[in-house]
């Protein structure tokens, strides 16, 4: 995948993270479920610069101009139109929600204020010098001063926003903000738009962050969660928060893989199936590798996903299931991509950890 270029990597690497995150498990997916509508026109990005004054990065404008713009449309609502990206999504090119304040008071194409110098303590003094009868305008004003050069490109929940800077020797860099000046931003890591957005997608693919370990109740017995899931399992949240709980297990007693078990052989809906499957597959290997089989002639995507999520070490049990999907899927981009940017990733990481043992 190396050998393409990173716009074109990215535009791979997200139809694999959506394939990976197929239960939509990652925070914020539910919202966008990695849609991304059509890029827009050179056109338009540059009416949108000229209107404000302003240069975007170039990393974010490729972004918005070679790989997509805007996603699921939620009126009235500060996710907007939000398409595919971190937390819930990033919002289509002028959304009113990117403009931490009025733009009008020209803040956008200002020297920003923010930098990595910037400690937790010179941003308290902001909100500490503020008089406690300001005036609205007066708040907006001081805003805008703090947010200079700063654009909103997404919400990341609560009073979050993920932003980008505008302007100054850290244009092009992402950062967090919130629309509560007590609590200061700070920068991701990446120093551009699109190398933040593919750390996200490989953080995906690589089920980083599908697989991270929930908190469990002390309280909570393992017999419990599991009764609750399977109870709870026509209802989409509480069917993915129990996941979740039970994949944090490190085992499974007999009995709560019998529930698994029952509940598998006897429902109908194949996405149900799928997810009990995944646990079976956790738990109880050995016994799931029938149906395991199974599904992938039924679903050679869900199946490969299973198996680089739940059974990555195994993987090598699989090979001649994966060679008949390769065959009669070749004109299948997707699987294709996946057999050979997932699957096959794995098989060499354990070969290649098998020759340094």
């Amino acid at each position: 995948m190396n050998t393409l270029n990173q716009i074109e990597r990215i535009k791979v690497k997200l139809r694999l993270a959506k394939n990976t995150d197929s239960f939509l498990e990652v925070f914020g997916a539910l919202s966008h479920k990695y849609i991304l509508n059509s890029p827009i026109k050179p056109r338009e990005l540059n009416n949108f610069e000229k209107r404000y004054n302003i240069t975007l990065p170039k990393d974010y404008k490729s972004f918005l101009t070679e790989i997509g713009c805007g996603g699921l449309e939620y009126k009235n609502s500060v996710v907007g139109n939000s398409g595919a990206g971190p937390d819930y999504g990033l919002y289509t090119l002028g959304n009113p929600f990117q403009f931490i304040v009025d733009p009008t008071l020209k803040h956008l194409e200002k020297e920003p204020f923010f930098n990595e110098n910037t400690t937790e303590e010179i941003w308290q003094k902001i909100y500490d010098e503020m008089d406690d009868n300001i005036s609205d305008k007066a708040y907006d004003i001081e805003i805008a001063k703090a947010y200079s050069g700063i654009l909103n490109i997404g919400h990341s929940g609560c009073s979050g926003y993920l932003s980008i800077v505008l302007n100054g020797k850290n244009k092009g860099r992402v950062i967090q903000t919130y629309d509560e000046i007590e609590y200061c931003p700070h920068f991701f890591n990446e120093t551009n738009f699109l190398d933040w957005y593919e750390n996200w997608l490989d953080r995906i693919i690589s089920g980083e962050e599908i697989m991270r370990q929930d908190y469990i109740f002390k309280s909570e017995k393992e017999n419990d969660i599991v009764t609750q899931f399977i109870s709870c399992i026509d209802d989409t949240y509480w069917q993915f928060r129990r996941l979740g709980y039970i994949r944090s297990l490190e085992a499974l007693d007999s009995n709560s893989v019998k529930l698994l078990w029952k509940q598998y052989k006897s429902n109908k809906n194949e996405k149900q199936k799928s997810c009990i499957l995944n646990f079976l597959t956790k738990f109880d290997y050995n016994n799931a590798k029938e149906e395991i089989s199974k599904f992938s002639k039924r679903n050679p995507i869900g199946f490969l996903r299973n198996i680089h999520l739940y059974a990555r070490e195994k993987t090598s049990d699989w090979t001649n299931e994966i060679d008949i999907i390769k065959m009669k899927n070749s004109k299948d981009l997707e699987v294709i991509e996946y057999i050979e940017f997932v699957t096959e990733f794995d098989l060499l990481s354990k070969r290649n950890n098998a020759e340094h043992k």
